[in-house]
């Protein structure tokens, strides 16, 4: 097998995701089958682990008031809601939040963008 070109290598990860909506998650994927793709693929692809911008704390806090809540304050449901996430990835991000009965939990929050993504991703994928 020849080697991988280092310039393709180094430009994977780079790629912005609004041209291959799936590259975030296949390369996700892709850099933890080191027993079928090339070292050389994985180890660049592993950045997309853990390398997404979080979504900004005032547009998570909007999703969850207008899909849990409807429209209702956070207050309503939350004692408190960390504004800092506990993880961010490519189609969803974590907070961690208390209920007002005292109990911890974690909220999941998809990306506002990426429904119309992952459903012309599986449309391609039935074609």
């Amino acid at each position: 097998m020849e080697p991988i070109p280092t310039s393709i290598v180094a430009l994977l990860p780079s790629l912005p995701p609004s041209l291959l909506p799936s590259l975030p998650q296949s390369g996700q994927v892709i850099s933890t089958r080191v027993d079928l793709f090339p070292k050389a693929y994985t180890d660049r692809l592993m950045s997309l682990q853990d390398s997404v911008e979080p979504i900004p704390t005032s547009v998570v806090k909007a999703v969850v008031r207008q899909d849990l809540l409807e429209g209702e304050p956070l207050q309503n449901l939350f004692k408190e809601f960390d504004e800092i996430p506990l993880g961010s990835a490519s189609i969803a991000q974590v907070h961690r939040a208390v209920l007002r009965d005292g109990r911890e939990v974690a909220v999941k929050v998809q990306r506002p963008s990426e429904e119309p993504k992952l459903r012309g991703d599986i449309a391609n994928l039935k074609a």
